[in-house]
């Protein structure tokens, strides 16, 4: 039974010299829990937990009296490769494929924790590892609902011109739009750059009087 760890990145593998002496998997459903003060603790399944898996082992050094090695890797390069996975960048941890041979195991995990112990002889070096399946995901946007009701823009009113006839004053035509005579200076403030004489009481037939959207009823 061998143990192997496949960077999907580089195709880098890694197998452990020696099977570990205990693996741990951890899998089942994931549960909400909630204390209702009446009800009492009431646990709702809401999907799968992702699979953990720890390991417990050695990495035989050198000088260890060991014939039959799945690898010959040191337990330098064995704890060298960990630690570059764990320093990976990638969000959500280097992508590594969990393999055990004879088993089913042969799933996508990312490096949880990887704890080396150098206090063994012979060169050798006790390890605890932990890798955590893992399972892609997707972000969704939510838009929040519409009642169903398209939104009715008023268009938004056009400006309203007055032709100047003879006899015409601003104050007339204030009156005439606004139903007030005083608000003239208004209409002379907004057509004072576009009439001909600089006097408001000169105004002259054909010229073009803007009415203030203001006023448009």
């Amino acid at each position: 039974m061998q143990f192997t760890l496949l960077d999907l990145a580089t195709k880098k593998t890694l197998i452990l010299p020696i099977p570990p002496k205990l693996m741990t998997v951890i899998t089942g459903t994931k549960v909400l829990t909630f204390e209702p003060t009446v009800l009492g603790e009431i646990e709702l399944p809401r999907g799968r937990l992702s699979n953990q898996f720890t390991l417990e082992g050695m990495l035989p050094g050198e000088d260890t009296p060991i014939d039959d090695r799945d690898s010959e890797l040191t337990p330098d390069e064995v704890v060298a490769q960990f630690r570059e996975w764990e320093e990976s960048k990638r969000p959500g941890g280097k992508e590594l494929r969990f393999i055990v041979t004879e088993t089913d195991w042969n799933e996508p995990v990312f490096l949880r924790n990887f704890e080396p112990d150098y206090s063994g002889g012979y060169g050798n070096v006790m390890y605890t590892l932990t890798l955590t399946e893992q399972r892609p995901f997707t972000v969704k946007e939510v838009k929040p609902e519409s009642s169903g009701k398209k939104e009715v823009r008023k268009p938004k009113p056009k400006p309203k011109t007055h032709i100047v006839k003879k006899g015409d004053t601003l104050w007339a035509i204030a009156k005439k739009y606004n139903k007030k005579g005083a608000s003239w200076t208004e209409l002379w403030a907004a057509n004072k750059k576009n009439l001909k004489s600089g006097n408001p009481n000169k105004i002259y037939p054909g010229e073009k009087v803007v009415i203030p959207a203001g006023w448009l009823k």
